[in-house]
């Protein structure tokens, strides 16, 4: 059972962490084990050659690190409904929003090994941006082991837990902020006469080469953002646009939006 995983919940977020692990190489197929009551999620994840398990007793007992990847709301069913077969050197993995490691121990009933993990769908791309919490009793080698699962498919961020509600937002849901700024881009261009596919195609490649200019460039954004704009030019005339709309604040309203709603969430 050395360094078996088990998902509890086949959703979106396991797909994410699975075939990232699984095409990294990170882990072997058949160390992995998941469960899901929507038996067509699980067929979904059967392609990458996992095992898949008819309950919850039999995915934990069969694995040592146990990955709770299930919606928040329904986290205290699944803990009850695991909690008699979590033995002190079983390890949760809780990717809960809003879920914290306190409240996981109480709901299992003594001082069991958790850590606390926030990824994000990029993972699935190995392009993730994922915290991490380590509290004992975990070991180094059960977190690192962990960890390795986000190192190999992204970065990694070791924090404190009360930080987890603030990287819900910077990191956690910000990806369908991007999706959906990106649409709109899109969507303006298709407007004014481009075809979709070329219109995306710019698009796309526009934001990847911005984020290639901000990870390398040494200017700051605010110096990166005037080095587009010229006096008086098209670049100037958008952002003006933006300003008249607010979308700096919209920006952060929806960022911190997120982090207050993960704190609201918070059990």
């Amino acid at each position: 059972m050395l360094n078996t995983v088990g998902f509890i919940g086949s959703g979106n977020i396991a797909s994410a962490i699975i075939s990232g692990a699984v095409k990294s190489g990170y882990i072997m197929p058949s160390k992995i084990y998941i469960y899901d009551l929507d038996v067509s999620k699980c067929e979904n994840l059967s392609i990458y050659g996992v095992n898949v398990c008819e309950t919850t007793k039999d995915l934990v007992e069969n694995c040592q690190f146990i990955f709770l990847t299930v919606k928040p709301q329904i986290y205290d069913v699944v803990l009850n409904e695991i909690k008699p077969f979590v033995t002190a050197q079983k390890c949760l993995v809780d990717v809960g929003a809003g879920v914290t490691i306190k409240f996981v121990k109480n709901t299992i009933g003594f001082n069991c090994k958790v850590i606390r993990v926030m990824p994000n769908t990029p993972l699935m791309y190995s392009t993730g941006a994922t915290a991490l919490v380590k509290e004992l009793p975990v070991t180094n080698e059960e977190f690192d082991f962990i960890k390795g699962f986000f190192d190999a498919n992204g970065i990694t961020c070791i924090v404190k837990e009360d930080l987890i509600d603030t990287i819900t937002g910077v990191s956690g849901s910000s990806p369908a902020f991007v999706f959906r700024f990106a649409r709109e881009m899109i969507r303006a261009g298709v407007d004014n006469s481009m075809s979709e596919d070329d219109a995306k195609r710019m698009v796309l490649q526009t934001i990847l080469g911005s984020v290639k200019m901000m990870q390398q460039s040494e200017l700051s954004l605010d110096e990166l953002i005037k080095m587009v704009a010229s006096p008086n030019g098209t670049t100037e005339a958008g952002l003006k646009s933006m300003d008249k709309t607010n979308f700096d604040g919209a920006v952060y309203n929806a960022v911190d939006a997120a982090v207050k709603r993960s704190h609201e969430l918070k059990r």
